[in-house]
Parts: C-alpha cells; structure tokens; sequence
C-alpha cells in the first residue's frame, strides 16, 4: 500500500467534512439573510433537511475513518504503521471484515461513533453561528 492510495482514501472522508461544512454554512446563510423564510412552513422543513445533510456527511466522514478494513480509515493509517504492525493485519484481515460486521449489525459502531459525530456536528454548528452570528439550533 502506497502513499498515494492512502491519499486517495482521504479524499472521500475529507469531501464528507467539506459538503457538512457547506451545508452547514448554507443553513447559516439562510437563517442571517432569510430569517422569514427560515420560520415559514416550507422554510422549517428546507432547514431540517439542510441539517441532517451536514449531520450525514460528517457521520459519513467519520464512520470512514474508522481504521477497519474495508473502511478507508484502514487503508489511511495503515502508512503510519511498522512493518511487523502492517504485516499481522494482512495475516488477520479477514478476521476485521468478520469484526466490521459485528460492529455494524449489533448496532455498536453507532454506540462508538454517535458522540464522536454529534460532538463534530455540534462544535461544527456552533463555530459557524458564532462566525454569522445567528443561534444555530
């Protein structure tokens, strides 16, 4: 595994945060500059909508991250790993994918991942409202 794969497996990830940032700058925008539209029917569910896409994308960016294959977190990680460290994960591989399952079917990847990605999400809406200085809720 190369360094340029690893730097390919960082641009999904890091286009997740990017379109969170986005939309979450949208949403900003909207309640600065169209306050009345914001508060409308319509503008209530645009709103909605316009959150849990930043919400998805950062889960998304993060959920990648993690460092299990066939995640690109793996394939990222795996450079800054010693030789021998590297080597026993291609010896066990299979049994990550089989770890990778678990987590995800008993539901503790979300378990894990959930504070992680509200505490982004949070910090994220949070920065941006302090920046346009509208409360972001």
């Amino acid at each position: 595994m190369s360094a340029g794969e690893a730097i390919v497996s960082v641009a999904g990830p890091a286009m997740n945060f990017v379109l969170a940032i986005v939309f979450t700058l949208i949403y900003a925008i909207i309640a600065k500059f169209a306050p009345m539209f914001a508060i409308s029917e319509i503008g209530f569910y645009v709103m909605i909508i316009i959150k849990y896409a930043a919400i998805v994308n950062v889960g998304l960016g993060v959920f990648n991250l993690i460092p299990l294959p066939p995640l690109d977190g793996s394939k990222i990680f795996r450079n800054f790993m010693s030789y021998k460290v590297k080597e026993w994960l291609d010896r066990y591989e299979q049994y990550f994918y089989i770890a990778f399952l678990i987590l995800w079917v008993t539901g503790l990847a979300g378990d894990i991942i959930s504070p992680i990605i509200s505490f982004i999400t949070d910090g994220l809406f949070k920065l941006i409202g302090l920046i346009f200085r509208v409360p972001m809720i």
